[in-house]
């Protein structure tokens, strides 16, 4: 339990916290309403047709338009914003078809996280992607192939989507400097892979992706690079080989990594959210298994619950990091067991549950037989291999998402971009005042040594860097014992919006006293200062060694002394006070003022007489401390009060 010895810190006067009210843009929805462009073709490229072998005249490959859905705020004035693109669910097959009710980017779950996108000022596509490979076959290897080659697929395409809406950027005012993609289940495999996969040896020199012949399932000088170019014409339509089709961040909800090895220094920050019983992807390591045929299709994949330590570990995920996450739904992802900050793992009392994010119209669904397919209905009459049923597929989706409805979905939905969208904000440099810049401490010096008295006239001026000047924020002031790590400081004492603050050594005192610590007894500990604002908190970029060492004034000290010899008034004082010292002593020499805060406000130097006055009459009312020196360097503190 932290303790909080200070009680408040005994500062001159109470600091109220302030909270910020306005709404951040790439962070809260500061948009009432989006626009859709629907239909966008980004693309064309040689799919698998799930129809050869069941059709007569059918072809092994055919040429698959694909399409896009582009969501913009509607009424924004900026020129160039954010992309993010969604790639959906599915199982690599057509939706329906995979047992599912989901599989292509009108998905109610895609469409929900486009509008949370673009509420919040991104330009969002929802892409299609390639779908094709045979889920029914018992033969292991071929699955794995099958299953593997889909994924790359996927990559492709969506590498070409960046390509298109790269090219296109002046038309959706897109930052092509910060591109996103976020993905849903299996659209998570491709965005994991995408964030990772960076060499050919990645895809043909791993193991678990050789045949038994170890020649590699797939081979690039046939179906091109994960990026979409090279290969076979007839295989992989490769173009715009001049467009980059670079991202910089990638997220995913559901869906796991191929291969944890594929992870390197230079792999892409990753965030992600997932179930902790996700009975479709792993959570953690383990084997991708085909429900209908018990067949593994990929031996330990890995999931949210070892990619985002492993990620934080490398320092994929180090700029991520360099904040903590203040928003509630962070707060509540930190509460998992075996938390890490960029995860989230969503806990749920039934036994098995992988998209609580989704739903769908029950009653449209077991009304449905048949769904479009290269220019054909897949429907039980016409295609008993993979029937589309409606009824088949809610019933199978309704095992894993028992309580699914409208407004839990949505609220899922809502849940994941309130998570996600802070971190893009601090990985792309979207966040705007609410952003927290590097900060340092100013004073006491690092491993400054500081006698203690208990004395309320005696003062600690401590000083630090402003986290931003743009915006404000609070600032707490944390001490702790030099073996600690601020996880529990022995104080914690919020600052207000302010880069200093004076603590009376009476206050101090009485921590040396509660700590057990002997007269004139060294005490090392280390401090440091904590900015934060409704989003984010960031400490200093270092803590600073302090050693305490607790007095008693029977000894005295010049300073103690030299108090009852200083006189400050009139006190109150409205335009002018005056401060002397006793004939007795040495001349003043110089004097500071300082505000409430800490903040020096006047300087008086080159004194040199026993007397001196300050005009008063542009201070505000309120409580000042002045520190007077002599030209001996002797000083004493004094309090006064302007009206």
């Amino acid at each position: 339990m932290k303790k909080t010895l200070l009680k408040g810190l005994a500062l001159v006067a109470g600091m109220v916290a302030l909270q910020a009210t306005a709404q951040t843009r790439y962070i809260d929805q500061v948009f009432a309403n989006v626009s859709k462009t629907s239909n966008v073709m980004y693309d064309s490229n040689a799919a698998v047709n799930l129809l050869y072998g069941q059709v007569p005249g059918i072809q092994p490959i055919f040429s698959n338009k694909l399409m896009c859905d582009i969501y913009e705020p509607t009424g924004d004035t900026e020129a160039k914003r954010p992309l993010i693109i969604l790639a959906h669910t599915g199982s690599y097959l057509p939706g329906l078809v995979n047992k599912q009710t989901t599989g292509n980017r009108k998905d109610s779950t895609i469409v929900q996280m486009a509008q949370e996108f673009a509420m919040r000022g991104y330009v969002v596509a929802a892409v299609d992607y390639r779908t094709g490979w045979n889920p029914t076959t018992t033969d292991q290897s071929q699955a794995t192939e099958q299953l593997l080659k889909a994924t790359y697929r996927g990559m492709q395409d969506v590498s070409n989507a960046v390509r298109y809406l790269r090219t296109n950027a002046s038309m959706y005012k897109i930052d092509t400097a910060k591109i996103i993609v976020g993905g849903q289940g299996t659209g998570g495999y491709v965005a994991l892979a995408l964030a990772t996969v960076s060499t050919r040896a990645d895809i043909e020199s791993n193991l678990k992706f050789l045949r038994g012949d170890v020649t590699p399932m797939v081979n690039m000088d046939t179906l091109g690079t994960w990026t979409g170019l090279g290969g076979w014409p007839y295989l992989n339509y490769a173009a715009d080989a001049g467009v980059s089709s670079n991202i910089h961040m990638v997220f995913n909800f559901g869906g796991a990594m191929g291969d944890t090895a594929w992870m390197k220094p230079t792999s892409l920050p990753i965030v992600s959210l997932q179930c902790t019983k996700d009975p479709f992807a792993p959570y953690k390591t383990g084997n991708v298994i085909v429900p209908t045929t018990g067949l593994t299709v990929i031996p330990n994949a890995s999931g949210a619950g070892h990619v985002i330590p492993k990620a934080n570990a490398m320092g994929l995920n180090d700029k991520l990091n360099s904040v903590a996450y203040l928003d509630a739904v962070s707060e509540r992802a930190m509460m998992v067991p075996n938390a890490e900050n960029n995860l989230f793992g969503f806990e749920s009392a039934f036994p098995f549950e992988n998209a609580p994010w989704e739903w769908w119209d029950r009653t449209i669904m077991q009304a449905t037989t048949a769904v479009p397919y290269a220019g054909s209905p897949l429907s039980a009459p016409f295609y008993g291999f993979l029937p589309a049923n409606g009824r088949e597929a809610d019933s199978l989706s309704m095992l894993t998402n028992p309580t699914m409805s409208a407004p839990r979905g949505k609220a899922y939905c809502d849940t994941i971009a309130k998570f996600v969208s802070p971190r893009i904000a601090i990985q792309l440099d979207l966040a705007g005042e609410a952003a927290l810049n590097n900060f340092d401490l100013v004073s006491p010096a690092n491993a400054a040594s500081i006698d203690v008295y208990d004395s309320a006239e005696l003062f600690l001026n401590v000083r630090w860097e402003k986290a931003s000047m743009v915006g404000s924020n609070n600032y707490t002031f944390e001490l702790d014992m030099m073996t600690g790590d601020f996880s529990e400081p022995l104080v914690s004492v919020p600052v207000g919006d302010s880069d200093s603050m004076m603590v009376d050594h009476q206050t101090v005192y009485g921590l040396l006293v509660d700590l057990g610590a002997p007269d004139n007894t060294p005490l090392p500990l280390q401090w440091r200062v904590v900015a934060n604002n409704n989003y984010f908190a960031k400490p200093s970029s270092s803590a600073r060694m302090i050693t305490l060492t607790k007095k008693v004034l029977a000894t005295g000290v010049n300073e103690t002394n030299l108090n009852s010899f200083v006189t400050v008034y009139p006190n109150p004082a409205k335009d002018n006070v005056k401060v002397s010292m006793d004939n007795s002593k040495a001349p003043i020499s110089s004097l500071v003022i300082y505000d409430i805060m800490g903040r020096e406000v006047y300087t008086q130097n080159n004194i040199n007489a026993f007397t001196s006055g300050v005009n008063t009459s542009g201070f505000n009312a309120g409580m000042y401390i002045m520190t007077v020196r002599t030209s001996t360097g002797a000083t004493a503190t004094k309090r006064f009060t302007i009206q």
